[in-house]
């Protein structure tokens, strides 16, 4: 398995992109960074989508790449995610007024987008994927997602605040060798990240007391690009995990 990240950041601006992770060639983490990244070639292959959450910096170029792939690709695009995540796109997004809805056009029958409902914290298939979703703490409806192949696992938290079942599903899931983890705000922000569902590097300190190991390498995205000097200062400070921070355009 490997993750090429697109976008790794909680705002845009020059050079930071927001959140959008690739796994191999066809399928996709969140659709912060797509349109801006992938040639169109690489766009026509993008099969799958799976969507944390709904808010703007995690689903704005879903629209985007269908305008860009419509006429190119024999089957729909899988937007995945829970059933009250897509509710908010059907309502918010792609609803024929901010948006014309790609799940309908060109035809009923076969749209450009299609929406996948899943249950969480029941394992699904995405190609040679193995993917649960599980409820994290955020201020709308979120989700975590462990994603396995044959040979190794992977943890992504989404937007969250203190959460407890996504540890839960990381300890009990065989050869994770990643976990990634939010981290927005300067510890000195703490009222804010909590207010709006995400964590300081103290309280993403406390999130990793959580786990089993301390050996697992962790990767710390969404940080907010005003805020990187003292992110990386506080972050730097913890030596209590393997701890790096995700870089944008790398692969993993």
């Amino acid at each position: 398995m490997k993750i090429k990240i697109l976008g790794c950041f909680g705002a845009e601006m020059p050079g930071y992109r927001t959140t959008c992770f690739k796994i191999d060639d066809s399928t996709l983490v969140d659709a912060g960074a797509i349109t801006s990244v992938l040639d169109h070639h690489e766009q026509i292959g993008i099969r799958n989508i799976l969507v944390t959450h709904a808010h703007l910096d995690h689903v704005k170029d879903i629209p985007l790449l269908a305008d860009n792939v419509i006429g190119n690709i024999s089957q729909p695009v899988n937007i995945i995610s829970s059933a009250e995540v897509i509710a908010a796109l059907k309502e918010h997004l792609l609803n024929d007024k901010i948006w014309p809805d790609f799940t309908k056009i060109p035809t009923m029958e076969n749209p450009v987008l299609r929406y996948r409902e899943i249950e969480l914290e029941t394992p699904f298939k995405v190609n040679n994927l193995t993917v649960t979703a599980v409820r994290v703490n955020h201020t709308v409806p979120a989700v975590g997602y462990i994603i396995s192949d044959d040979e190794n696992s992977f943890a992504i938290s989404g937007d969250t605040a203190s959460t407890g079942r996504f540890w839960e599903l990381t300890n009990e899931t065989d050869r994770i060798k990643a976990v990634f983890v939010e981290t927005s705000f300067p510890n000195s922000m703490n009222e804010l990240a909590i207010m709006s569902g995400h964590l300081t590097p103290e309280m993403m300190n406390e999130e990793l007391k959580k786990l089993n190991s301390n050996d697992i390498p962790i990767y710390l995205y969404h940080l907010k690009p005003k805020f990187m000097d003292v992110l990386r200062d506080e972050i730097a400070s913890i030596d209590d995990f393997d701890i790096s921070i995700l870089e944008q355009d790398k692969t993993y």
